[in-house]
């Protein structure tokens, strides 16, 4: 969660932030052996079958390029009636679209052969 003025003010931390991500994700997706070494060790994850579990959690429920499910977002703010129903007052994705112009998740997809 990003206020909109750090958006504006300070986008070139996020967008690096965005990038470290996206690249983490990506190598998480394209080498598992490497993804569960790196979940058992922070995770303390020792099970095998747990590991492998959590794994592949991982992978059904996190998106390649993290884009925001429009759907998923329009179900959490159903459960607060109170405010905005509208994703675009909650969700800014003019950083990753900007990415997308730029063509890094092509680079990412070709480094990774995704």
């Amino acid at each position: 969660m990003v206020r909109r003025g750090d958006i504006a003010g300070r986008r070139d931390v996020l967008t690096r932030f965005l990038k470290g991500t996206i690249e983490g994700n990506y190598l998480a997706l394209s080498d598992a052996a490497r993804a569960k070494d790196v979940l058992a060790k922070e995770l303390k994850i020792t099970d095998p079958k747990i590991l492998d579990i959590t794994y592949n959690d991982f992978k059904a429920q996190s998106p390649t390029n993290i884009e925001i499910s429009e759907p998923g977002a329009a179900n959490i703010l159903a459960q607060f009636p109170g405010g905005s129903q509208r994703v675009e007052d909650y969700v800014d994705a003019s950083l990753l679209a900007a990415l997308e112009r730029e063509g890094y998740f092509t680079a990412m997809q070709q480094k990774y052969r995704r």
